[in-house]
C-alpha cells in the first residue's frame, strides 16, 4: 500500500459556510492533518472569506467567484482544472467531495495529472447526486466521464451502494464507506452538564431534538401534526417538548403549522445553529422523518452523545437501528406507524441504556479518527 502524504481536497462551499458535506470535510480534513497528511481544502469564495488561510492544521484556498449562478459554477470549474494541473507535484491524492461541476473538473484535471481521484456521494436513494445528475443533460455529461475514468466512489448507505453495485454503475469501482464523527467532542454530559443544557434552553422536560435542513423530504411539517396528536394526552402535553434546530424552504411553513395547531409550548424553534452541543446535551431521543438519507451527520451526532434514535426505515438509519436496543424505526409515510414509535419512545424506561449503546457504538464504530484511517488505507490502494 502507497503511502499517501498530501491530499487535495475539492469541494464547491466550505467553511464558514456549513453544511452536512461541508462539516464532514472538515473533520476529516482536521483528522488527517492531526495525523501527518498534508492537507489543502480547495473551495469557491463568493463572499469575503480570506483567499487562503490555515485552520485546524490544514490549509483552505478559496478561488473567487461572483455568486451561485450557472457562469460562476464554469469559472470555479476552469479554476479547480488549472489549479490541479498547475499543483500536480503538490498532491498524492484528489478528493472531490460531491458531484458536482468542480468535481468533474477534478476528475479530468486527476486524470491528466495521473493523480488517484477518490469522489464522495451524497445523499439517500432517489435524492442521491448519480440519480439527480440521470435527470440532467449535463448530469448525464457527469455519468458518461464517471463511467470512462472509474474513479473510485465513497457510497455512504448500502441502500445507494447496492443500487449502483446491481446497475449500470458497476463497473464503478465503489466503496461502502461512511460518515465519522469527532467523539470526543459529542460525548455523553454529565448530568450537571444535562442540567445547564436544559435550563440554557429553557427546556427541562424530556426533549425530542431535530437537526437538519427543514425542506420536504425530512417531512418535519408532518411529524409535527403527529405529535399534535400525541400531545391530546394531558400526560404528554405537560412532561415534552420537540426541540427544532434548523432552517431552510420550509421553516415559515412549519412555524406557522405550529402555531395553528397551538403547540407553542410544546415546540421550540431555534433556527440555524452552528454550535449543537447543549441542544444535544438537553434531549434524550433524536429524531429523523426523512424519506431519504445517505448516513446523517445529525444522526452521528446524536448517537454519539448517547440519544436514543427514532428515524425512518431509510437509508443507513436500517443498519444503525436496532428496533427497541438503540431506538425505533418506522415507515415515514405511515402515521399510525410514527405515533407507535413516538409513545414507545417516550414511554420507554431505559434511555439510561440505550445512551450507553449508542455511545459505544458511535466510539466503536464511526470516531472520526478510524474513519480518517480508513481513508487513509483508501487512499493507498
Amino acid at each position: 500500500m502507497k503511502e499517501t502524504k498530501s491530499v487535495l481536497m475539492v469541494i464547491p462551499t466550505f467553511y464558514p459556510v456549513v453544511g452536512g458535506s461541508e462539516k464532514q470535510c472538515f473533520e476529516l480534513s482536521s483528522h488527517l492533518a492531526a495525523a501527518g497528511v498534508k492537507v489543502v481544502v480547495l473551495t469557491r469564495n463568493a463572499g469575503q472569506s480570506p483567499e487562503s488561510e490555515e485552520i485546524n492544521g490544514f490549509k483552505i484556498i478559496r478561488k473567487k467567484v461572483f455568486g451561485p449562478l450557472f457562469p460562476d459554477s464554469l469559472l470555479f470549474m476552469a479554476k479547480v482544472f488549472l489549479h490541479i494541473l498547475r499543483e500536480k507535484d503538490s498532491f498524492d491524492v484528489v478528493h472531490a467531495h460531491m458531484l458536482t461541476s468542480a468535481a468533474l473538473a477534478a476528475l479530468i484535471a486527476g486524470k491528466l495529472s495521473g493523480k488517484k481521484t477518490v469522489f464522495k456521494l451524497a445523499g439517500g436513494k432517489g435524492v442521491d447526486e448519480i440519480s439527480l445528475s440521470e435527470k440532467k443533460f449535463s448530469g448525464k455529461i457527469k455519468l458518461f466521464l464517471l463511467k470512462l475514468f472509474k474513479p473510485k466512489l465513497l457510497v455512504m448507505n448500502r441502500e445507494v451502494f447496492d443500487w449502483l453495485k446491481s446497475g449500470p454503475y458497476r463497473e464503478i469501482p465503489l466503496e461502502l464507506f461512511k460518515n465519522g464523527v469527532d467523539t470526543s467532542r459529542y460525548r455523553t454530559p454529565l448530568l450537571d452538564e444535562k442540567n445547564r443544557a436544559k435550563e440554557k434552553l429553557n427546556a427541562y422536560s424530556t426533549n425530542l431534538l431535530f437537526v437538519g435542513r427543514l425542506s420536504p423530504e425530512k417531512r418535519m411539517k408532518e411529524f409535527i401534526e403527529i405529535f399534535s396528536e400525541i400531545l391530546c394526552d394531558q400526560t404528554y402535553k405537560e412532561n415534552i417538548k420537540l426541540l427544532i434546530v434548523g432552517s431552510g424552504p420550509q421553516e415559515a411553513e412549519i412555524r406557522g403549522a405550529v402555531k395553528a395547531l397551538g403547540l407553542g409550548e410544546n415546540v421550540i424553534m431555534f433556527g440555524h445553529k452552528y454550535e449543537l452541543l447543549d441542544y444535544y446535551w438537553a434531549s434524550e431521543i433524536f429524531i429523523l422523518p426523512s424519506v431519504s438519507e445517505g448516513l446523517s451527520n445529525s444522526m452521528l451526532e446524536a448517537l454519539s452523545c448517547g440519544l436514543a434514535i427514532l428515524a425512518g426505515k431509510v437509508g443507513a438509519a436500517r443498519d444503525l437501528i436496532k428496533e427497541g436496543e438503540n431506538g425505533w424505526l418506522f415507515d415515514p409515510f405511515n402515521r399510525n406507524e410514527i405515533k407507535l414509535c413516538l409513545k414507545k419512545a417516550i414511554e420507554n424506561k431505559n434511555l439510561k441504556d440505550i445512551s450507553d449503546r449508542n455511545r459505544a457504538l458511535a466510539v466503536n464504530n464511526y470516531s472520526m479518527n478510524a474513519v480518517a484511517k480508513e481513508l487513509l488505507k483508501i487512499y493507498g490502494e
